[in-house]
């Protein structure tokens, strides 16, 4: 099915290419309209500048207008609202929540998104001022002021009343119920709504245990909770228990999506912003200090190799089987980081449960390494049958080295996320710096001592 999809955007893209070459714009604005926003934003991502700007001013209809470029990347909405007057930019912005909102004025620059905020109208200015004045990456960043909320002492009746007349909320998954003080006290879904009797007040048919984040609560916390629980939509309150806001499962989805990139590629010394609009120099620099670790480690690695250079004389095949063991315990060290660092990331690994943690990575590093010594200890032996030994110290060398690299990767991501570092941006560096440096240690120590 996804290759399907895959197919028939490729397909579209090919399309409109040929039909903004022929100034097509009649045929190309019924392509976008059979379009949904996101495939839309998908096929803009692979445009050529020109060719975005002109494709973009073939959609006439502001309202579709304002849902692609909330669906596109933040450097596409710039290169489209760059050329917008400052008034049409407002015009957009009236038309999608204030979460979107966020999303659009962040793309642009700090004076002009403030020329943009005073042309808004004073109450919609007020409520995406207040949105952006919350931190990146918290509940506030991401939530929408678009719910429905009455409070406890209004009727079922009365709320399925106000229901039918709220078509300015975008999100209507639940209504929420509040006290005199605006407090959250509780949730009521649509089907409870509207399968209570008439004259019963809310705060006789709510659920009053109702899972809700502060304003300033990580977004990655945010997301947990609404995949823990398969909720549609999260309350947002502030420090006094008022509710001012929700997240929504779509932007959920995007957190997840979003966060889950950002650990990957911190894990591969990189940065989220390179997959899209880096320049080449910006790209170098990025990946820079996580390759000058690795550098690091290599230069450290050349002189221990050196400082064995008399066991290597004498046993030249010993230099046969190095790149076998450092590879094999920098794999196992990259598995057990990858899987320390996501298991994190999602909750599924908690900080004060490490010694199970540690214990079940040092096991499994126990088993491979067992299995994968007593696979290159015979393979040794067959290859030199003149030096017994040699398949003795390979065996115990591949052995030790991934047992303590599954050791070593595992503590690392929970000591950085203890001394509250991100252990994706560090693991990688260190894990393969020091695996190298252990799984070399290791092998010629035990080849001093068994062979020499």
């Amino acid at each position: 099915m996804v290759q399907e999809r895959d197919s028939r955007l490729f397909h579209i893209e090919d399309t409109i290419r040929r039909l903004l070459r022929r100034n097509a714009e009649t045929h190309l604005e019924n392509a976008f309209e059979k379009l949904h926003p996101a495939e839309t934003a998908q096929v803009f991502r692979n445009l050529e500048p020109e060719e975005l700007q002109s494709a973009f001013h073939v959609i006439q209809d502001i309202e579709r207008r304002a849902e692609i470029l909330s669906e596109c990347d933040q450097h596409i909405v710039l290169a489209l609202l760059d050329p917008m007057a400052n008034e049409e930019v407002v015009a957009l912005l009236k038309q999608i929540g204030s979460d979107d909102a966020r999303h659009l004025l962040e793309s642009l620059t700090e004076q002009r998104a403030a020329e943009v905020l005073e042309l808004l109208g004073i109450g919609e200015s007020f409520i995406i001022e207040d949105i952006m004045a919350y931190a990146p990456d918290t509940a506030g960043s991401i939530m929408t002021d678009s719910f429905v909320a009455y409070f406890d002492e209004t009727t079922v009746e009365e709320a399925v009343a106000e229901v039918r007349k709220a078509n300015e909320a975008e999100y209507v998954f639940y209504v929420y119920v509040l006290d005199e003080e605006r407090r959250l006290r509780g949730v009521i879904s649509l089907r409870q709504l509207l399968l209570a009797e008439p004259d019963k007040r809310l705060s006789e048919v709510m659920t009053a245990h109702v899972w809700s984040v502060n304003v300033h609560a990580d977004q990655e916390d945010v997301a947990r909770l609404v995949s823990r629980y398969n909720i549609l939509a999260i309350p947002v309150v502030d420090d006094s228990s008022n509710l001012i806001g929700i997240v929504t499962v779509d932007d959920v989805i995007d957190v997840l999506r979003d966060e889950a990139t950002e650990d990957i590629l911190k894990m591969a010394g990189t940065h989220a912003e390179e997959i899209t609009n880096l320049s080449v120099g910006r790209m170098a620099w990025v990946r820079f200090p996580w390759l000058f670790v690795s550098w690091l480690g290599g230069i450290g690695a050349a002189w221990l190799i050196g400082s064995f250079r008399e066991e290597l004389s004498k046993v030249i095949a010993l230099a046969a089987f190095m790149p076998v063991i450092i590879g094999m315990a920098g794999n196992v060290g990259t598995q057990s980081a990858t899987i320390i660092v996501r298991g994190l990331a999602t909750g599924r690994v908690s900080p004060n449960a490490w010694l199970r943690v540690v214990s079940k990575q040092l096991g499994a590093g126990v088993i491979l390494g067992a299995a994968y010594g007593v696979l290159l200890g015979i393979l040794t032996l067959f290859q030199f049958q003149s030096m017994a030994m040699l398949g003795l110290v390979v065996a115990l060398s591949i052995a030790a080295s991934m047992i303590l690299a599954a050791l070593l990767s595992s503590i690392l991501p929970l000591l950085l996320h203890r001394f509250r570092f991100d252990p994706a941006v560090a693991t990688g560096p260190l894990v393969t710096t020091g695996v190298d440096i252990i799984g070399i240690l290791v092998y010629f120590s035990i080849a001093r001592f068994l062979l020499l």
